[in-house]
């Protein structure tokens, strides 16, 4: 039996698994307790289903088993090991079955924690992951090939990088754990546990909004060095889709603080839990079902899975409103703070300014969508979230500087604080003035403002060190200063030009020196190599100009050196050269012959094949003769279309010493352009050229990603400390447990 058909197998066993633990844990639920341990053994069950299932494809991938259309559309035998596992979740059916595969391992962990909350959340978890099931098996990972392929498509070369192997895997943890608040909240609104919920499910909000966000810098610095646009975030809408839930989990991780000192903010809580789950099925719905295609180049083309994406989407987002709508009335939180000047109000106020950010990104990501139905679809330019998000972060800057200085119900608590981080945001701004760097009111606001909340988080936090009270909050806190100071100063405050270097002449730009050497060839395109001087010495730099497979043009890599103030950012833009012929290049006509070298190379029609039982492939074969040492052989170069992909293939001649493939078709005339390549042609000349580069000095970009650890540092020493405080209560606090309330009754 084909490998395939057990992984397919495994899905629907992982399915029907699924579906009878939901419905064993409903029927606990309503008072069967017995049937509890059935439900994990299915459940357990599920979950081993769906990692075979992950192993299966994984096998299939590391054997080439190019019969397997995932594993040809995303893999290739040349792929060093590395970048061979990243293939697992290089395309969309992989990703799916990467979810599910975290959602099996975390419900497990969840499943034995989360005790009085074990049965409801399992009835939901089920839900989530029997949604993903569902969609794995309509288009399924294991899906076979029509024709067998001795060769894969290949990993996108844009995917192969270091941060491909690190960033997706992360990014999926992040989007599996907004489920399990989700699963908490929906439990503590079915039993009416109303603050319980969010108190059970504190770590996994925690991990969620510290993993998602992790993913976020990670993908953010891939794109700075593997991209040649020079930024870290372009606010493209796929971007986007993983900062959204981002900052409503981050509302809500605040709002926890308000329950937990007055109650307050109950309603909230569940609503900004559930946004941050439905949008991360909304961002999916996005990104994959092809909508965004014209507007993203993160976008997945459309697999036919659309409906089952609305579907699910519409299914969660009715279940959680009905349910909170059901139990609005029941929900009677105190109010959220008891005076304006207290802490509970500055985290308020913080709470409303970051769901309005969250609000703006969302629409302003939706905007192709919301358009798309008018006679101009379009997407928002960076203008329209550099407007509307640079006032929220410097609303955000001053809540931060000023909030350690007030006590949480009782106003002003360290006024010595206050008065420091007023002053240190003054002089600050002045200071910026005086020199000239800037004079506009909102560089000025956020900058000085990033000063103080640096200043008196920082004081609070090492005080906090001292007196071994852990509060890893303010260094978030910290971190947060930080990183907006150094995305701001990076973005606005950045050197750029674009020059053209002519081979071995030096031309100074922005006070270095700068020196294009030579074009070296490579297995994979060529080399620019470009020798810079500064005040530290000479160094090279590479830049990388790659052919992908498949694919047309060329894919540009810049080259990026940090210093402690700036990094030196060298983008590629083009690379001018003499005119001359390339030849291995042959145009013929039919009947027509050319020479190169010894071989004499003759082109006679060409013959067209459709392969498959609808004729989902088509291929255009060039009939060519290859004449060479007193005798000649045949060899058929051939064009393949499969999915509107068009697939080169080529055809060795002389035992491998030479390879034709068909780089064009003439149909007015029925001629062929024919690549001829092997040892016996001249090299092409790829010196004496002009290489266009843009290069830009970023200052102070280290501070974004120092910040970004700093933030995320602060937020993993939090689930530290959430665990050690409850472990404390357990220990020193005789409590008595709520009732559960069974469903139904």
């Amino acid at each position: 039996m084909h490998p395939a058909y057990l992984g397919d197998f495994l899905l629907l066993a992982a399915a029907l698994l699924s579906a009878a633990s939901l419905i064993v844990y409903l029927l606990a639920w309503r008072g069967r307790d017995e049937l509890v341990p059935l439900g994990r053994r299915l459940f357990t069950l599920a979950s081993v289903a769906v990692t075979a299932a992950l192993g299966t494809l994984l096998y299939l991938i590391l054997k080439h088993d190019f019969t397997v259309a995932y594993v040809f559309s995303y893999s290739s035998t040349d792929l060093p090991l590395g970048y061979l596992i990243s293939s697992l979740w290089g395309g969309q059916e992989g990703t799916f079955l990467l979810w599910a595969f975290y959602l099996g391992v975390m419900g497990y962990v969840m499943m034995h924690t989360a005790r009085r909350f074990e049965r409801g959340n399992m009835v939901f978890l089920n839900l989530v992951l029997l949604s993903l099931l569902i969609i794995m098996i309509k288009k399924s990972p294991f899906e076979l090939m029509p024709v067998f392929r001795s060769e894969g498509a290949g990993l996108n070369p844009l995917l192969q990088n270091f941060w491909m192997q690190i960033h997706p895997p992360i990014m999926f943890v992040g989007f599996a754990a907004t489920a399990f608040p989700f699963v908490f909240a929906m439990t503590g609104l079915v039993e009416r546990r109303y603050r319980a919920w969010s108190d059970a499910s504190r770590r996994w909000t925690i991990f969620a909004w510290a993993s998602l966000g992790i993913s976020l810098v990670l993908g953010g610095y891939w794109a700075y060095e593997t991209l040649g646009w020079g930024g870290f975030w372009a606010w493209d809408p796929v971007e986007n889709s993983s900062l959204i839930p981002w900052i409503f989990l981050t509302t809500q991780v605040h709002a926890l603080f308000i329950k937990r000192q007055r109650r307050g903010m109950m309603r909230f809580s569940v609503f900004a839990v559930f946004l941050s789950f439905w949008s991360v099925l909304y961002g999916t719905f996005l990104t994959r079902s092809g909508v965004l295609a014209d507007f993203s180049v993160h976008s997945f083309v459309d697999l036919g899975i659309n409906a089952f994406l609305v579907s699910g989407l519409l299914f969660f987002i009715g279940l959680g409103s009905f349910f909170f709508l059901l139990r609005w009335n029941d929900i009677r939180p105190e109010p959220s703070y008891s005076r304006v000047n207290s802490r509970s109000y500055l985290v308020t106020l913080g709470i409303v300014v970051l769901f309005l950010g969250g609000v703006l990104v969302l629409l302003g990501t939706s905007a192709p969508l919301l358009t798309r139905f008018t006679e101009n679809p379009s997407a928002v330019g960076q203008h329209y979230y550099f407007t509307t998000m640079t006032p929220i972060g410097v609303a955000l800057l001053l809540l931060i500087s000023i909030f350690p200085a007030f006590r949480w119900n009782r106003g002003v608590a360290k006024q010595r604080l206050l008065i420091i981080g007023g002053a240190v945001a003054v002089v600050t701004m002045g200071l910026l003035m005086l020199t000239g760097v800037t004079n506009e009111l909102l560089y000025l606001l956020l900058f000085g403002f990033a000063a103080a909340a640096f200043v008196t988080n920082g004081t609070v936090f090492i005080e906090s060190l001292r007196l071994n009270r852990h509060q890893p909050g303010y260094l978030s806190h910290v971190g947060l200063a930080v990183l907006l100071v150094g995305a701001a100063a990076s973005a606005g405050f950045e050197d750029k030009q674009t020059v053209t270097l002519p081979q071995g002449k030096e031309v100074s730009i922005m006070g270095d020196r700068y020196r294009f050497t030579q074009v070296v060839e490579t297995p994979k395109g060529f080399d620019c190599h470009v020798e810079v001087t500064d005040d530290e010495g000479t160094f090279l730099a590479v830049l990388p100009h790659e052919f992908p497979r498949n694919a047309e043009g060329v894919m540009k890599k810049p080259f990026v050196r940090n210093y402690l103030m700036y990094d030196l950012y060298l983008s590629p833009q083009a690379l001018e050269r003499p005119e001359q012929d390339d030849p291995g290049t042959l145009q013929l006509d039919k009947g027509a012959s050319a020479t190169l070298d010894k071989y004499t190379i003759t082109f006679h029609d060409f013959e067209l094949h459709n392969h498959g039982e609808q004729g989902e492939e088509v291929s255009a074969e060039a009939i060519v003769t290859v004449a060479y040492d007193g005798g000649s052989e045949e060899v058929r170069p051939a064009l393949r279309l499969v999915d509107d992909q068009v697939t080169p293939e080529p055809a060795a001649f002389d035992d491998g010493r030479g390879t034709v493939y068909i780089a064009g078709v003439r149909p007015e005339d029925g001629s062929v352009v024919l690549k001829v390549s092997g040892d016996f042609l001249p090299p092409v000349d790829l010196q004496n050229a002009s290489l266009v580069v843009e290069v830009s000095h970023k200052p102070l970009i280290l501070l974004f990603w120092l910040g970004s650890a700093l933030v995320f540092l602060g937020g993993l020493l939090s689930m530290v400390e959430v665990r050690r405080r409850r472990r404390a209560e357990r220990e020193t606090e005789i409590s008595v447990p709520e009732s559960r309330v069974p469903v139904g009754r």
